[in-house]
């Protein structure tokens, strides 16, 4: 049902009494007044440039079309937001008016003029009012959100404020499923409908749509613009251990998490950061539920599958999964033992009486039809020929449990990547964790960094010595 009766005595109450301040625009026909009004706000003539956009909205609506009409409230609020203050009242009684013309809401360019509103209106303190923006636009579009998927929070925040707790939850889950979104979630909205599905979930005790609602959230999520702390964590991430993961009882229901986080692994690898943290809540969700033997494959991954830089912090969060799901040290410590000296144990022998048994399960574990088609989509996609895209590569592989294949992407990656610290230091700590898992030898690992920094030839530079150098990815490759 349209909603547009709603608006049309008080825009045309608004278009009788609207006062026009300065020279109004004269041109006949709207194919010269669109342009003209566009020019003041090149021209920085703010008061002129709202005003002209104002008339043409307010009196001129039935000749504009669908995009014509979004680029006059894109104009107008381009103007408003300039003046001093910020002329708020005309942006809503502007929205009032363009909120008349129908079959808005397919339109990208109104999509861009509602979040280029709702910015404005917020940057100006002006918070409750951006709420009612959204109120607005959800009756007109029939509860579709549009435009950017973080200017929803603010009404999600007020449903919750009023204790709406499974509206707000509906309305995240909405927002996660929009259609060509404008605009991402960042590490302050993200955590925001993250607590509002968790809250919803409360009082309907539905936990697996929050957790969809979540999954549907991350596909929005930037990381690229969040904040991390000291350890690499992530608000996001904290957000939905604490609201959503610790509330999950039901064994169906962790499968369910498990598998939206393993689907989003392809499509995030080219983050490590991120790729990573959703393969630790695979873990997570089989822990809480008491799950063992499925959480022991996905710590197996989430340790094959450590970027370098977070190995320490990997070991140590995985040291205490273990001690969770026991109740004891024994299995901890004897994972830090393989961590520590690989499975040939204190002497570096194989087949001796201190080797170390590799905790994880040696069958590798079997992929949901969905997961799968997602790294085979990923694997098939096209790949530049550059030590980053062969890094990410790698990465897929190292999260399929396929080592061999990963070791060869990252010497390749080495041969690529440039002469320069981090690309050098990134690639070579991926390959060498790789390598130990392979060969089951922490010493590999220092035998690889000497071979990468001297060459065959040793330090000496010089072949034929005592120092010569072999390498040991070559069993491998």
């Amino acid at each position: 049902m349209s909603t547009q009766p709603r608006f049309q005595m008080k825009v045309a109450v608004l278009a009788l009494g609207c006062c026009l301040a300065g020279a109004l625009l004269s041109a006949a026909n709207v194919a010269e007044e669109m342009p003209q009004a566009r020019a003041l706000v090149g021209a920085k003539q703010w008061a002129k440039a709202r005003d002209g956009h104002m008339k043409l909205l307010s009196s001129r609506l039935e000749e504009l079309t669908v995009k014509q009409a979004a680029n006059c409230y894109k104009g107008l609020v381009d103007a408003c937001k300039e003046m001093k203050p910020v002329d708020v009242d005309t942006m809503l009684r502007g929205l009032d008016a363009l909120l008349l013309k129908p079959d808005l809401s397919p339109s990208k360019t109104f999509g861009g003029a509602l979040d280029g509103a709702w910015w404005a209106i917020w940057n100006a303190g002006a918070q409750d009012q951006a709420a009612d923006v959204i109120g607005k636009v959800l009756a007109y579009t029939e509860g579709k959100p549009i435009g950017g998927p973080a200017i929803y929070a603010i009404s999600v925040m007020r449903l919750m404020e009023k204790g709406k707790a499974v509206e707000a939850a509906d309305l995240c889950y909405r927002v996660g499923r929009m259609e060509n979104p404008m605009g991402t979630l960042n590490s302050w909205s993200c955590p925001v409908f993250i607590k509002a599905l968790a809250a919803g979930a409360k009082v309907d005790g539905d936990w697996g749509r929050a957790a969809a609602g979540w999954a549907c959230a991350m596909d929005q999520w930037d990381e690229k613009i969040s904040k991390y702390d000291s350890r690499g964590n992530s608000p996001v991430f904290a957000a939905f251990h604490t609201s959503i993961l610790s509330n999950i009882k039901k064994a169906e229901t962790a499968d369910e998490i498990a598998q939206l986080a393993a689907k989003r692994i392809p499509a995030a690898v080219r983050n490590p950061v991120l790729s990573h943290e959703l393969q630790k809540v695979v873990v997570l969700a089989y822990v809480q539920v008491g799950q063992k033997e499925k959480a022991m494959a996905a710590i197996k991954t989430l340790y094959q599958a450590c970027p370098a830089n977070r190995f320490d912090m990997t070991v140590t969060q995985i040291a205490s999964m273990l001690k969770k799901m026991d109740g004891s040290i024994a299995r901890a410590n004897r994972f830090l033992d393989y961590v520590k000296f690989g499975t040939v144990g204190p002497d570096g022998k194989p087949g001796t009486e201190d080797d170390t048994v590799d905790p994880f399960p040696t069958a590798r574990a079997k992929m949901p039809p969905e997961v799968a088609n997602a790294y085979k989509e990923a694997i098939e996609d096209e790949w530049a020929d550059t030590w980053e895209d062969k890094r990410c590569l790698s990465a897929l592989y190292r999260y399929m449990d396929e080592p061999a294949e990963a070791l060869k992407c990252l010497a390749e990656a080495f041969v690529l990547a440039p002469m320069e610290p981090e690309p050098l230091q990134l690639v070579a700590g991926d390959m060498t964790n790789v390598l130990i898992q392979l060969s089951g030898n922490p010493a590999d690992g220092e035998k690889l960094g000497q071979f990468l920094k001297y060459g065959k030839e040793g330090r000496d530079g010089k072949a034929g010595t005592d120092d010569d150098l072999t390498d040991p990815r070559k069993p491998y490759l």
